[in-house]
């Protein structure tokens, strides 16, 4: 097994990972869908969550013991980058708010500005989000895959197979609505391959944070954390729609921007270097 492990480690990653998250995740979702309430024995599934960062523990300490000290501590890497820091804060936050601003005002939405709302919960809905998604997968997607795969491939092909990996990933949450793909959306396939082109799309603007933060993962986590959240908190600000279309416009304009932004950042960064 250890062989294999340090003849294959992205594969090895990829296995455990998925291997430990599915395991977890599935029976968790299963719990929750059968139940009014979250019961007790749903929270195995943090377990499932935390699948990215038990792989990368698991590979690194088999091919090459000495680097995972150096691997955790990336985890508190920050070096009072506030520049660095206000980008990962206001960019998921801009980009869904101008996706959602222009989904509105295409199809005759209301705009209800609460400010006040808007701003108080912010902190509310990233604490929500940082314990799950953020914190138990950075240090697997950025921390250790990211890394080894720009050691044999470029940056485009090595971020396109990050968030291709992540979006296959959240396979056991397409069983549940509104875990991954948006509540207002079926699981289908195309839906499915619409979620995966949007962790692609993000992986790019990943990949910038993670090459202007010297490989962090506590900025990766942060950004994280704030994408998920960034829904929420523009919902708070404009007040939620149920409109389907204005809905499915603006979840779609918003991995269209962040794609681009994404991928305009990387080409600057790296002519820069």
């Amino acid at each position: 097994m250890t062989t294999l492990i340090r003849k294959y480690p992205i594969g090895a990653f990829l296995f455990i990972n998925y291997v430990i998250s599915w395991s977890f995740l599935y029976p968790s979702y299963q719990l929750i869908k059968q139940s009014d309430e979250i019961p007790p024995l749903a929270f195995i599934g943090l377990i499932g969550a935390y699948g990215p960062s038990i792989a990368a523990v698991i590979v690194q300490a088999v091919v090459e013991k000495k680097k995972l000290k150096p691997l955790l501590k990336r985890l508190i890497q920050f070096r009072s980058q506030w520049r660095l820091l206000l980008f990962v804060i206001v960019v998921p936050l801009l980009l869904y708010i101008i996706a959602y601003l222009i989904s509105a005002l295409i199809n005759n939405g209301d705009l209800e500005i609460h400010l006040l709302m808007g701003v108080s919960n912010i902190h509310f809905w990233f604490l929500a989000a940082l314990p799950f998604g953020p914190m138990g997968e950075e240090l697997g997607w950025r921390g250790f895959l990211l890394p080894r795969l720009l050691e044999k491939y470029s940056v485009i092909k090595s971020t396109v197979f990050v968030g291709l990996a992540w979006g296959i990933w959240h396979l056991a949450s397409f069983s549940l609505p509104g875990a991954a793909i948006p509540s207002f959306l079926p699981v289908s396939f195309w839906t499915i391959a619409l979620f995966c082109l949007n962790t692609i799309a993000l992986s790019m603007v990943y990949t910038y944070v993670h090459f202007s933060s010297k490989g962090s993962v506590f900025f990766a986590i942060l950004l994280h954390a704030f994408f998920n959240a960034a829904s929420n908190i523009v919902f708070d600000f404009f007040n939620e729609t149920e409109d389907f279309t204005i809905l499915f416009m603006s979840y779609g304009l918003n991995i269209v921007l962040a794609g681009m932004v994404g991928y305009l950042l990387l080409r600057k960064s790296q002519k820069s270097v």
